[in-house]
This record gives C-alpha cells, structure tokens and sequence, in this order.
C-alpha cells in the first residue's frame, strides 16, 4: 500500500498529451486492467471520474474532466489484441460506453471467472485481492465524492488500488483456467459483455422496472408503460434521475386512476404541485393517448407457469444433482443455480440460465440427460451418482 508520503507509482493524466503518450506506451501489451470512478447521485447519466489502467509496468490515474481528446483511449478499448481485465465489469462497461459509443472488447472479468473456479458467489474485489495476493485493500474512501478536484493522493492511490493488484488476480485465474480446462466455459458470456444492446434501454420494457407494477393489468398497464417511457425520455434530456421527475409509486397511482383534468391530477397523491404545474398537461396527453392504443398492443405480465407435483419432483432431483456437481467442481451451489434455474430448465430450456454459458458447460448438459432420460442417479457410501444408461 502506498502511504501519503511516498512518491506515487503510477502517472496522473489530466491533459491530452499525456494520455496520448500513456496510451502509446502501452501499444506492445497484451492485457490490462480497468476500472473507474463514478458519481450518479443527482445525474440519469453516470458521471466519469476517474479512469484507471494497469498495464505491463505501466500505471495511469486518467482524469476525464480535465481531457478533451479521448481518441488514443477510445482505440486502446477496442483493440482486439489488447485484453481489458475488469471485475465485475457491467457497470464499468456501461460507464465506457456511454463516455465512447463503443463497448471495450475483448474483455476478460475475474468475477466471472472466479465463478467457475470455486470462489464465493459474486465474489468482491477485495476478498478475491486478499485471497490471491494476500493484500488486504483499505475501505477508506469508498464514499469518496470523486468528482471532487483536487482529490488527495491518498484518494488516488485507494482508487489505484482497484488495478493495482488486479493484473495479479488475472495471472493467477487464467492459469487456473488452464490448468482445469475452463477457459472454454466463459468465453461465450465474456463476449456478450461486449455487446452493446446490453447498455442500450429497452423503451418497451420500462414497465418492468417499476415497483408495483403487479397491481396493474390491460389499458392501466398501458398507461404505466407509456408514462415510464415518457420519464426515461425527459430524465435523459435533462440528465436528471428518474426519481426526480416522477416517482414509481406515483406512476402506478397515475395508471390506476387515468386523471382526465388538472383537478384530478392534483388529487394524485404523492404527486406534488410542483410535479402538476410543470409537467401536468404532457401527463394527461401522455394518459390520454395510451388510452386510445388498441388493446391488442397492450403490454403484458409473463405468465406464471406452475410446476405439477411430478415436476416438483423432477426439480428436487435436479437440485441435489446440482449440488452433487457443485460440490465436485468446487464451485458454490447459489453460483451454479438457484431453483428458478431448475424450474426454468423444466418448463422452458431455453429460458434458463442452465442452458447457457459455462452453467450448461458444468451442469446444464448433465441435467438435459437426466431429464430425458439418458442417465440414472444411484447411490454409492451415500454419495450421490450420475450414470449413463
């Protein structure tokens, strides 16, 4: 760990030039290690604050408020013989993303590969560093205000802290990913991390996000779809969070009622006046137009298919085979699959997550054989077995 006093071992970037040259240097690399610094309290769009690159011998602190060319970075990203080690990367990448137009690949994720490997389910960066390497990393600053400038060198070595010792992590998993023969297992889902449909909002399924949407079915369903769509719209104009312009139990309290004038609409509560004075007349033209949506085009709930008693059955013998294999890969069970993983598996294969990735590589394909009949479960100094027929 780096204490205040002692002279930084990585360059702090905050002009063009110096990630040009930054980025250049790193041009014989193979692999390094990203993470970044965020702030989205009071924003739609996350706020980019820092961006930190691990590299060979190289370390980087980039500061993208002071950088107004990001073309050398923005290629680094993209080069396809240049992996970006990140841990757990969804946010990172979304982050990126929205900064770039273009999704960083290839990607490699220990979170994901500590998965597979037998580590704790969803492991932290923290606790992966301190297993691997030994170091135990400071909490200090995870509250940090990183949009704040000048930030301290101590705030700075904390956040170097997050590639510091990743590059190690990443050595010492794709050996063991070698070494077990499961590097294949997660190359498909470490692929899907670049695709950028994963960081585009689905406007159509809005609805789904909202907390209490279960109250709400036909035309009222309707007009909570729209009115979360005419939201997410202005929260992105005006760069402000959802929750600012309308709450979600309001929203539901709007489709529940369908207010038809300004005097209804004040009635609404929890809807303030503020709310009706400024944005009153788009949510009634807003109600008023999804109310006239034919019926046929209303969204709808997933159906909630129930298992019979001998799918119920079928589903306790999946879930002890699952725990059978767990156990002999080492790998924690709530990692492989949960129940709805099972259930899913049942009702509809190609739903479930056991279907898919590494979990169909580990359990998945066992699990379709056993269900179809293929391979029987015996009992052995009770242990639990899989043969084939």
């Amino acid at each position: 760990m780096n204490s205040p006093a002692q002279q930084p071992d990585y360059r702090y970037i905050d002009d063009d030039a110096g990630l040009a040259r930054f980025c250049s240097a790193l041009d014989e690399a193979s692999y390094c290690a990203i993470d970044t610094e965020f702030v989205r309290e009071s924003t739609y769009y996350p706020e980019l604050a820092l961006i930190q690159i691990a590299g060979g011998d190289l370390l980087g602190c980039v500061d993208p408020l002071a950088i107004t060319d990001f073309a050398p970075l923005a290629d680094l990203l993209v080069r396809q013989d240049l992996i970006k080690i990140f841990h757990s990367s969804s946010q990172d990448l979304e982050i990126l993303y929205q900064k770039f137009g273009q999704v960083p690949a290839p990607v490699f994720d220990t979170q994901l590969a500590a998965a597979v490997l037998g580590y704790s389910h969803q492991i932290s960066y923290a606790d992966l560093v301190l297993q691997i390497t030994g170091v135990q990393l400071e909490k200090k600053y995870t509250r940090a205000n990183w949009i704040r400038r000048p930030l301290s060198q101590e705030e700075l070595d904390y956040a170097m802290d997050d590639v510091r010792y990743l590059v190690a992590v990443y050595h010492e998993l794709d050996s063991r990913l070698e070494s077990t023969r499961r590097r294949s297992w997660i190359e498909r889902d470490l692929q899907a991390m670049s695709n950028a449909d994963n960081y585009e909002v689905d406007q159509a399924r809005l609805w789904q996000r909202l907390r209490g949407v279960q109250k709400l079915k036909g035309e009222r369903l309707q007009i909570a779809s729209e009115l979360c769509r005419w939201r997410e719209q202005l929260a992105q104009q005006q760069n402000r969070p959802r929750r600012w312009i309308v709450k979600d139990d309001v929203i539901v309290e709007l489709a529940r009622h369908k207010p038809a004038s300004l005097e209804a609409l004040a009635k609404i509560p929890e809807l303030s006046d503020k709310t009706v004075k400024r944005h009153g007349e788009k949510i009634l033209k807003v109600i008023a137009e999804a109310s006239r949506v034919d019926a046929a085009q209303w969204p709808q709930h997933d159906s909630i298919k129930n298992l019979n008693s001998r799918q119920m059955a079928l589903g306790d013998c999946l879930m002890a085979l699952c725990r059978m294999i767990s156990d002999n890969n080492s790998i924690a069970l709530a990692t492989l699959a949960t129940r709805k993983d099972i259930d899913n598996l049942i009702l509809n294969q190609k739903s479930s997550r056991l279907a898919q990735g590494w979990r169909f590589a580990m359990a998945g394909e066992q699990l379709l054989e056993f269900i179809h009949g293929q391979s029987a479960i015996s009992v052995e100094d009770q242990v639990l077995k899989l043969d084939s027929k």
